[in-house]
């Protein structure tokens, strides 16, 4: 700075002499390293005899008792497979009651049973029934899972749901009308909706679930299991083709035997399981890793190849018992579905703190149990 009379001027701030203070900062070694990320294995420790016994008593008395048991029967099944499904060494709890599922069960077989029979008796309550359904959708979907949330329990910390019916309505009739009006192309929108929907509406106690899910993964397993499912059809129409213009042209020592076009539909089947195999393991692991609860993210590890070895020693299991391999089968299912789930992150379960909740009505689950309408991811 100069001054000549009146006039004061500034020199150029570069033209300063520069003085630095280095602060003394004493660092330690847990302030430069990431906290530590903790992981949290799922775990099933049932096993086929004692779930056997339960499966087929349940089946039993729910045949003898013309299927007033059968409410009964799945409340066993479900806690032992729940009480056997293991986070960190302790088992979840389902806590419905067997009198509430089977007055779920009476009345949407009395709702929908109606319908059903009069339709025999006039064609048009077909179309009426059809519509009543559609319209019940989305309170099918939200009574279903709310009930089954709120009996679901970890360390007597209870689950909930808290989706809306408009909300279901949107995702489930509009989107759903979206993937029909552009012949497929919106369905991985649809599903990726759907899976966005069901998880950030349930909660574990007072923590919110939030899903980290994006519509790319969806599109991608869902293309490429379209050109795997182009290229098995137009295999198969080829070599259908040749074994038919082998048929009527050829002599009998070139038509095809029996048991030739057994081994074409064997194939054409185990094409069809690996291409479902696929789809389940790629979207499994989409929708699961985009699982955000609190600081704990899950961890989806389905692999194709085993899901299609699965299913395929499954269905030779089930056909080979005439249907007894069916607890078998559930048991290896459960047990593989959870040795490939974890939790992940910068915590624990523990933390997470409970909330009560309010009873809810079964008879939304039961009536997505009568017409198969999944709620789950």
């Amino acid at each position: 700075m100069s001054g000549h009379g009146s006039l004061v001027t500034f020199k150029h701030p570069r033209s300063w002499p520069q003085l630095v203070i280095a602060p003394r900062v004493e660092r330690r070694t847990s302030d430069i390293a990431a906290a530590p990320l903790t992981t949290s294995r799922f775990a099933f420790t049932g096993r086929a005899g004692p779930y056997f016994r339960i499966w087929i008593v349940s089946l039993f008395l729910s045949i003898i008792t013309l299927g007033i048991y059968s409410a009964w029967g799945k409340v066993r099944k479900k806690r032992y497979l729940y009480a056997h499904t293991r986070l960190d060494g302790t088992g979840f709890e389902f806590r419905a009651s067997p009198i509430a599922i089977l007055k779920g069960r009476v009345i949407a077989l009395l709702l929908f049973g109606g319908f059903a029979l009069s339709g025999h008796i006039f064609p048009v309550m077909q179309l009426a029934f059809v519509l009543l359904l559609l319209i019940l959708l989305p309170w099918i979907v939200v009574a279903a899972a709310r009930f089954n949330a709120r009996n679901s329990a970890w360390r007597n910390i209870v689950f909930s749901f808290d989706g809306s019916f408009g909300e279901a309505a949107k995702v489930f009739l509009g989107f759903g009308a979206l993937a029909l009006v552009t012949l497929g192309l919106g369905y991985p929108y649809f599903k990726m909706r759907r899976a966005r929907f069901i998880i950030e509406h349930h909660s574990f106690g007072t923590t919110q679930f939030r899903a980290d899910l994006a519509t790319g993964g969806f599109i991608i397993t869902y293309g490429f299991a379209f050109l795997m499912s182009l290229g098995i059809v137009l295999m198969f129409s080829f070599v259908m083709f040749v074994t038919a213009a082998a048929a009527a042209g050829g002599s009998s020592h070139t038509k095809p035997s029996g048991f030739t076009v057994f081994v074409l539909m064997i194939l054409l089947y185990a094409a069809y399981i690996a291409l479902f195999a696929y789809v389940r393991a790629q979207v499994g692991n989409l929708t699961f890793n985009g699982v955000v609860a609190g600081v704990l993210r899950c961890r989806s590890t389905l692999r194709t190849r085993d899901l299609v070895w699965l299913y395929l020693s499954n269905i030779v299991a089930i056909l080979a018992t005439l249907g007894l391999a069916i607890a078998w089968v559930t048991v290896r299912m459960a047990r593989y579905r959870a040795a490939n789930l974890y939790l992940i992150g910068e915590g624990t379960p523990e933390t997470f703190t409970g909330a009560t909740t309010r009873g809810s009505s079964a008879t939304g689950s039961e009536v997505s149990d009568l017409f198969d309408v999944d709620v789950s991811l």
